[in-house]
């Protein structure tokens, strides 16, 4: 049995000493780069939110190279789609001709250990040990990650912090014994101690919420906390693993935050949708100057017309938390949540004819029924949520029917 898992920014170092500490056989993830996204998002389901594409292209590099088992964690609970990741997972590369086995576990304490016994037979020694290797360096590392945030829009010569956290990771990952990642430690925060900064300078201060996985891997955010940084804006971000950690560990920190955002958001959401209501109250009463709120969701550009309660058409930039848009259920439901990005690449002009003309980006999906010729007839596939960017002239998009519409067989014209 030969192992692999997601890549997961600079927190797989501690989850490779983990599994190295734990003597289990496996293959590390390539670094998340465009390829990998590419070839995971060709065989996922498009309608999938971007971490699992993103994991999926992650676990084809380490199958060509040899891996037959995936170590996937999993969610029991709650609104995210992640607790059916597995299974998709699974399905979507059997289909592609990939036979890998899945060990799963929930994030649970008692489910982690039991799973990663299974996996690697280790004693009940050795699993403390291994944990106390993967806890110092995910202590470390989410450390060193705030000092930059604080220190790259103060230092003095740009791109310094940068380098030392290269340096610090690249030797962090090297290192598997505590007595050489303690004396690694003091090393790496004396290189700190030596960047020159401008206590005094005033900056910006910007909160960056959102889904974990897309918040803390800097390949998936497109470097945000660095750029930002870079401009002289003081980035702070909560989420990370510890934060996840303790909300699993200490019932009361999520009972805390559903009750802070009880007059925003009654009921429970995906992506860590309530976390980032409950960040962004915090930023707010701190005084932030600002939030950036990361989704991997296809969008619709400005003035894309919305349908909205009474069949009224209205531009996608004015729809307002609270109003009810028509889904493709043919209901009216509650905005919850507004998005909005900056956007460069291509965008796809789409016209049925009639009114229906929008323009999305490609990755956007829209409900679609596949048309091709058969035996000189044409044929019409079953509807399907598909990226945008795989239609083709003579396909269909679905309309929703509003169901307060109801069948009539005729009407009376009163001029």
């Amino acid at each position: 049995m030969k192992l692999t898992f997601a890549y997961w920014g600079n927190y797989t170092i501690a989850f490779k000493a983990l599994f190295q500490k734990l003597g289990i056989d496996f293959i590390p993830p390539e670094k998340t780069n465009a390829a990998a996204i590419e070839q995971g998002a060709k065989i996922s389901p498009a309608m999938y939110c971007f971490p699992l594409k993103v994991n999926i292209g992650n676990y084809l590099s380490a199958i060509k190279q040899g891996a037959d088992t995936v170590l996937m964690v999993t969610s029991l609970s709650g609104s995210c789609r992640l607790r059916y990741y597995a299974a998709i997972e699974d399905k979507a590369l059997s289909e592609a001709g990939h036979k890998v086995d899945f060990i799963v576990f929930n994030q649970s304490p008692k489910d982690i250990y039991l799973k990663l016994k299974e996996a690697s037979g280790a004693s009940d020694w050795q699993i403390l040990s291994a944990a106390r290797i993967f806890f110092k360096k995910l202590r470390i590392i989410e450390k060193l990650e705030k000092k930059a945030q604080y220190i790259r829009p103060r230092e003095k010569t740009k791109g310094e912090i940068d380098e030392v956290l290269k340096w610090s990771f690249q030797e962090l990952d090297e290192k598997n014994e505590l007595k050489e990642i303690s004396i690694l430690e003091k090393e790496i925060y004396q290189k700190i101690s030596e960047v020159e900064i401008d206590k005094e300078k005033k900056v910006p201060r910007i909160g960056i919420i959102g889904e974990i996985f897309t918040v803390t891997d800097n390949m998936i955010n497109f470097d945000v906390e660095k750029k930002l940084g870079q401009e002289g804006i003081e980035v702070h971000r909560e989420m990370d693993v510890t934060y996840h950690l303790k909300k699993i560990l200490l019932p009361w920190k999520d009972w805390t935050i559903q009750r802070k955002i009880m007059p925003y958001l009654k009921s429970t959401v995906g992506g860590h949708g309530r976390d980032a209501i409950y960040e962004m109250l915090d930023y707010s009463q701190r005084g932030f100057n600002g939030i950036v709120h990361l989704l991997p969701f296809g969008c619709f550009v400005k003035d894309t017309n919305i349908t909205v309660e009474n069949y009224l058409q209205k531009p996608i930039q004015e729809i307002k938390i609270g109003e009810k848009v028509l889904t493709h259920k043919g209901r009216f439901k509650k905005v919850t949540q507004v998005f909005c990005r900056s956007y460069q690449g291509k965008i796809f002009k789409v016209d049925c004819g009639g009114k229906l003309n929008f323009s999305t980006t490609p990755e956007h999906p829209v409900l679609l029924a596949k048309s091709f010729i058969k035996n000189h007839k044409r044929k019409i596939e079953n509807l399907e949520f598909t990226p945008i960017s795989e239609a083709k002239k003579g396909d269909f998009i679905a309309i929703p029917i509003p169901k307060g519409f109801k069948n009539i067989n005729h009407f009376e014209y009163k001029k």
